[in-house]
């Protein structure tokens, strides 16, 4: 989640060895998913989707439902970054099922801020703007900095889509901010997802006012900008 991803494969492979090498299949199954998105992080697809896939059958094998919602979301993950969003979808609406299903408020949030990612990519803003509201929602109540910095991620790409260029340099630059703070970044498909979006407003309000509505992005304490954009979602304004 840092963007260390040779790194992080390094020690994801030296935990798998070691579950196999014990037979914990359970074990097997949680690394695999987390390796297959350091490969995806490395652009080697085809590894990702190897480990993808072995993640999936395992689970399913062990009747692990937490796992197996992860997998999917992982696999999804792979389509999304290749452009395969009827592939995707889906997925990530099994994901959502089994979340709910499970009662996983984190995995909800997750699922719906990855169909409000296809949702805007396919011009529907209407239905992102349903799906973000909750995913808000969820991140206040659980108190995760992660899933409010990703809302606010997918805000400024809802919108840009809304040809409301001034907000969608705001909450970028909130999330820019963010991510020096955490160290947090996005994986490949939620950059390929954002970053054209973003591009559009900058195109749309010029490079100099596109810097000065991302700098008072920037300028806003983390709070407050998690409310503004509640309220947003909420009003529609």
């Amino acid at each position: 989640m840092m963007g260390r991803y040779p790194e992080a494969q390094g020690y994801l492979e030296e935990s798998l060895a070691f579950a196999r090498e014990i037979g914990d299949k359970q074990r097997v199954a949680r690394v695999l998913q987390p390796l297959g998105l350091a490969f995806l992080g490395q652009g080697n697809l085809a590894a990702a989707r190897r480990h993808f896939e072995e993640a999936l059958v395992l689970a399913r094998e062990l009747g692990n439902k937490r796992e197996y919602a992860a997998a999917l979301n992982a696999l999804a993950q792979l389509h999304r970054a290749e452009g395969e969003l009827d592939t995707a979808e889906p997925l990530y609406r099994n994901v959502l099922a089994l979340a709910r299903e499970l009662a996983d408020r984190e995995s909800i949030a997750i699922a719906l801020l990855n169909l409000a990612m296809v949702s805007i990519a396919r011009g529907f803003g209407e239905r992102a703007r349903a799906m973000l509201l909750e995913v808000s929602t969820i991140a206040d109540e659980i108190g995760s900095a992660p899933l409010g910095q990703s809302a606010m991620d997918v805000c400024a790409g809802l919108a840009s889509l809304n040809q409301e260029w001034g907000r969608a340099a705001r909450f970028f630059g909130v999330v820019e901010a963010q991510t020096k703070r955490t160290g947090l970044r996005r994986d490949p498909a939620d950059e390929a997802f954002l970053m054209p979006l973003i591009a559009n407003a900058r195109k749309a309000l010029g490079a100099a006012a596109f810097s000065d509505a991302e700098a008072s992005g920037r300028a806003l304490r983390y709070e407050d900008a998690t409310a503004e954009a509640h309220a947003w979602l909420e009003n529609g304004s």
